[in-house]
């Protein structure tokens, strides 16, 4: 699920790969796009999905999440009839392929091809200085630690964590001697460093 929302004043699109949100959270989006299996289910405004689906016999119950509603509908990993799941799911491609909202991208994405102009968000971009373009991953860095003030109770105990561990590395590194009798221990210590930093990355991603 891929969706999208843009800024009127300032001319910003932002893209979101996002898997099953909250109510709230996906109607603050503009435009959804809908894939399962690399192909298009849907393309079109947050507003019209209800109508969409209602249409083609899928009517969205009153009191559901609209995210967890599509996703049951386009999901067949989990089906308990897979076949029955496979073909409902092939109906919803080929009736979005022959609906008027895909004609109408299509015809948009030949206009701007033949026009040469890809809109107004990319021409605005496109008129950025290369001296502005070059701050660009210094605002991002700016960003990070912004983010970073906002928790500082977990990256400080991430921080006191890779002090211990580099204190405990160290120390037990300093103490084997390079010998071939202790390639297995070097061995060890180096796997246990690794797979700490690896948990302490995915412990960072779950917090997010």
């Amino acid at each position: 699920m891929t969706a999208t929302t843009a800024n009127a004043i300032q001319q910003i699109l932002v893209v979101a790969s996002i898997h099953q949100p909250s109510t709230s959270t996906f109607m603050l989006f503009d435009r959804l796009l809908l894939l399962s299996n690399g192909s298009t289910v849907y393309n079109d405004t947050v507003q019209s999905v209800g109508s969409y689906f209602s249409a083609r016999g899928h009517e969205m119950p009153t009191y559901i999440n609209p995210a967890e509603f599509v996703l049951e509908l386009v999901n067949t990993d989990f089906a308990a009839n897979q076949e029955l799941a496979e073909s409902k799911l092939q109906g919803l491609i080929e009736e979005w392929d022959g609906s008027t909202q895909q004609s109408t991208i299509r015809d948009t994405i030949t206009e701007i091809k033949t026009n040469g102009s890809s809109g107004t968000l990319v021409e605005e971009h496109e008129k950025k200085s290369a001296l502005q373009q070059a701050f660009v991953p210094f605002t991002l860095v700016h960003r990070n630690f912004i983010k970073s003030y906002r928790d500082v109770i977990a990256y400080g105990i991430r921080i006191a964590m890779y002090l211990g561990l580099a204190i405990m590395m160290g120390t037990v590194w300093l103490r084997l001697a390079p010998e071939q009798k202790n390639i297995e221990a070097f061995t060890n210590a180096i796997f246990y460093g690794g797979a700490f930093m690896s948990f302490m990355a995915v412990s960072e991603v779950r917090n997010e």
